[in-house]
């Protein structure tokens, strides 16, 4: 299947997290399945080429390969969870250059739009703005705590990182909702 690319003018986290449930709900009865059609004891024909992989394999075994799949969600599920931030975050910047609203935030994203023209830094000069209008120093740091964590997603994790902390999920959907319901009222 081929995709066609497009900029998507709604970004939405809650989406993003939905799938994210989806996808955790099937690892899960698929290894349920595995398990009842492949019990450690019985010699049972695999019934899809994909369930073949389990053929002899201990309860142990088959739930690692279960973990890893859960594993390898989470990472990709919080990488997509902070681009849709970005993207959000991003979008609010032009909008309020756009609208040329009288806020601060506003009046800052438009100085900043003026200096920096398309280079326009999601930590420094969005996140920055906002700590400058009052937006919690928690919050923000907390955001750029993830944005570290986005970098390393994104660049493909070849180095080990240092985060200052562990992140699931759950955290980063809190850290993304608190981020985007922090924006002012434009």
């Amino acid at each position: 299947m081929t995709h066609s690319f497009e900029a998507s003018s709604d970004p939405d986290i809650n989406s993003v997290w939905h799938w994210f449930q989806f996808q955790l709900t099937l690892i899960a009865q698929e290894r349920i399945h595995v398990l009842r059609t492949f019990p450690a004891s019985a010699e049972i024909v695999p019934e899809s080429a994909h369930t073949s992989q389990f053929i002899g394999l201990t309860e142990e075994e088959i739930d690692e390969v279960f973990d890893a799949q859960k594993g390898r969600l989470e990472l990709l599920s919080m990488f997509d969870l902070l681009a849709t931030t970005e993207a959000i975050l991003r979008n609010d910047f032009k909008a309020r250059v756009a609208a040329r609203g009288k806020d601060g935030l506003s009046r800052r994203f438009r100085k900043l739009q003026r200096k920096s023209g398309d280079k326009i830094r999601l930590d420094e000069d969005i996140l920055g703005a906002m700590q400058e209008e009052g937006v919690s120093a928690s919050i923000v740091a907390a955001g750029r705590g993830v944005l570290k964590l986005r970098h390393w997603l994104a660049h493909g994790r070849h180095w080990h990182p240092k985060l200052g902390r562990g992140y699931s999920p759950d955290d980063v959907f809190e850290i993304a909702k608190a981020l985007i319901r922090s924006m002012p009222p434009l």
